[in-house]
């Protein structure tokens, strides 16, 4: 079945880690070993713990977070319990992640047992062995792993799947459109859809490819298409690098127009107003894609600031959170929140 992959976390598996969690109790004195799997803090903070799993179950030893959820394993039909708490202050855990033939309280991912071909023992000077749990758009987990020193030649790998190669472990907020076959369990990550629910574009999907339209007059103005297309490249990795600016300042200001308010927008399905973010200085002319350089517009203003003609975008004219300028000779106010409005005066004393 095909999903569609909203974040990952993954960890790559020390060997001392992987030995703990297969001893068998009384194997050696004082016991067989840790029965967890640890996530450094340092790697995967709390609060992207909660974006992952949500709201905590319970709590434990001083107030820390449990969660308790199902979890799906790839190429298995199976579904089951599993645990994830924060054992101490720099790590969360996940629990009981012993063979359930070695100790009682053993509750191993069905996707990470020696029965469904995780590995009896492995080489780790030369292969990394790591374990990952994908989270779907429809709020799903799904448990898998991989042996690899280095990304196979037949492997879908994008930029942001390169990390789970790369770190030694991490949450990855997938930007792109990532899928994955549930029934694989080699490697079940790919970008074209190939069912018709996935194929039609989320909102999401349109908001990015409006976000990464070029527009900028000194684009359209380039006769030599060589260095057209090398700058328009470029530009797009830049986007993709920072959408999380959008969807932050879209957050910030609840949708609502810094020009227009709600007046020249509209609601979504979803109740959400629809809005767009404008680079003041178009990318394509050495502007900054950064907080200073963007505000929230809705959809007609942001095609009136690059088609209309507009005049008075001068960052050293806000007064009081606002600053006036004039849209095909019509009077129009940009109004900034606070919290915005300090990183444009950060970047103008810079």
């Amino acid at each position: 079945m095909e999903k569609r992959v909203e974040s990952i976390v993954y960890r790559r598996m020390t060997y001392a880690d992987y030995r703990h969690i297969n001893k068998v109790g009384g194997e050696e004195q004082g016991g067989g070993g840790q029965s967890y799997i640890d996530f450094p803090i340092a790697n995967i903070n709390l609060q992207e713990w909660y974006s992952f799993l949500g709201n905590h179950t319970t709590t434990g030893a001083g107030n820390r977070p449990k969660w308790d959820f199902k979890i799906n394993s790839l190429g298995l039909t199976i579904n089951e319990d599993i645990r994830i708490y924060q054992r101490r202050p720099a790590s969360v855990s996940i629990a009981s992640q012993k063979l359930p033939e070695h100790s009682s309280g053993g509750k191993r991912i069905a996707s990470w047992h020696p029965n469904n071909s995780f590995p009896l023992d492995y080489n780790p000077d030369i292969d990394n062995l790591v374990i990952y749990i994908i989270k779907t758009i429809d709020g799903e987990y799904w448990a898998g792993w991989f042996l690899k020193n280095e990304i196979p030649k037949n492997w879908n790998v994008n930029d942001e799947l390169k990390a789970l190669f790369e770190e030694e472990s991490g949450k990855i907020d997938v930007q792109t459109k990532i899928l994955f076959d549930t029934e694989n369990k080699d490697w079940p990550f790919y970008f074209d859809a190939q069912t018709i629910i996935n194929q039609i574009k989320s909102d999401d999907d349109v908001e990015e490819d409006l976000l990464n339209q070029d527009t900028s007059p000194a684009l359209a103005n380039l006769e030599n298409e060589d260095v057209a297309l090398e700058v328009k490249e470029r530009i797009f990795k830049i986007r993709k690098r920072n959408n999380r600016i959008v969807k932050e300042l879209k957050k910030l200001y609840g949708g609502n127009c810094q020009i227009t308010g709600e007046t020249m927008t509209f609601k979504k399905r979803n109740g959400e107003l629809y809005s767009e973010v404008h680079h003041l200085i178009p990318l394509g002319e050495s502007g900054s894609d950064s907080y200073a350089n963007a505000i929230v517009i809705s959809p007609l203003i942001h095609r009136m600031l690059h088609y209309a003609d507009v005049s008075g975008i001068d960052l050293n004219n806000i007064v009081d959170n606002k600053l006036k300028i004039k849209i095909n000779g019509d009077d129009y106010e940009i109004t900034w929140l606070p919290q915005h409005l300090e990183t444009v005066q950060k970047s103008l004393e810079d």
